[in-house]
């Protein structure tokens, strides 16, 4: 009878599992058909973004510890970057269509071609560093997206093409003003992350995460470059973005490839 009762808990959880993936993926994909809709795409985004955050949540956290895993860093830096782009008032239309769309991605992802995870006991110094380490690449994650859209537009711009309310001076003006404060806080949380890991986590140096660290820190340097060519000589345009995508490359090879290689490849 207990096995009969627990059969039908597990198949009440898995539907409810599925409705969730469902109604997240299809928020994301009346935010992305009415994109240009500024109001009625918002809406959807947060409620979006509010139904992800309830899946990550159920996907990541379990008693027993932390279930991180490939997709379930794909989902969380997705589901933050939701919200930057939402707090930092960001009305780009690529940058909130590429995040409808990886969400939408990731989401199909998990859902079609699942992969299990042992649980990580929770330990509140690696989970310091796990935090840490999220929302820098959050945050740089979302800088790279901007900075790919303010190519585009400055590229526009220099064409004399004014079709949108996004096509003006004072709109590039304000959006290269958030992306440099997007890549001073993620340098600052990658910074505490980097710092955090050498002191608690063990085999932080070794343990076949080497590579790893070399490409974080390349990319700590690259973006620590890039702060202080922003504040002495006022860099910005193609020198910036160029920059900020290089070390934004080189940030998600080691981390998400390490996660790859780790969950398909070992």
């Amino acid at each position: 009878m207990r096995g009969l009762n627990n059969l039908v808990a597990i198949e009440e959880i898995l539907k409810y599992m599925t409705y969730l993936f469902v109604a997240t993926t299809i928020s994301h994909l009346f935010a992305l058909v009415n994109i240009k809709n500024f109001k009625v795409s918002i809406a959807f985004f947060i409620l979006a973004s509010l139904l992800q955050t309830v899946l990550t949540g159920q996907l990541l956290l379990s008693e027993n510890g932390w279930n991180f895993n490939a997709q379930n860093a794909c989902l969380v830096i997705s589901c933050l970057s939701n919200f930057i782009v939402l707090f930092a008032q960001f009305r780009l239309l690529w940058v909130r269509a590429s995040l409808h769309l990886i969400a939408m991605v990731i989401l199909n992802w998990i859902l079609f071609i699942p992969f299990e995870s042992a649980s990580k006991p929770y330990v509140w110094a690696i989970d310091l560093h796990i935090l840490l380490s999220i929302l820098a690449y959050s945050l740089l994650f979302v800088s790279s997206l901007v900075a790919i859209n303010l190519g585009w537009q400055i590229k526009h711009m220099k064409q004399h093409v004014f079709d949108s309310q996004s096509m003006t001076i004072n709109s590039l003006l304000r959006n290269e003003e958030k992306l440099f404060k997007l890549i001073f806080l993620g340098w600052l949380f990658l910074s505490c992350a980097l710092v955090t890991g050498v002191i608690f986590v063990q085999g932080f140096l070794s343990d076949g995460m080497g590579h790893k660290i070399i490409f974080s820190l390349v990319a700590w340097v690259l973006f620590a470059v890039l702060i202080v060519g922003r504040i002495t000589k006022g860099w910005r345009g193609k020198t910036a973005i160029k920059l900020n995508l290089i070390a934004m490359s080189l940030l998600m090879l080691g981390f998400l490839g390490s996660y790859v290689v780790l969950d398909y490849l070992v």
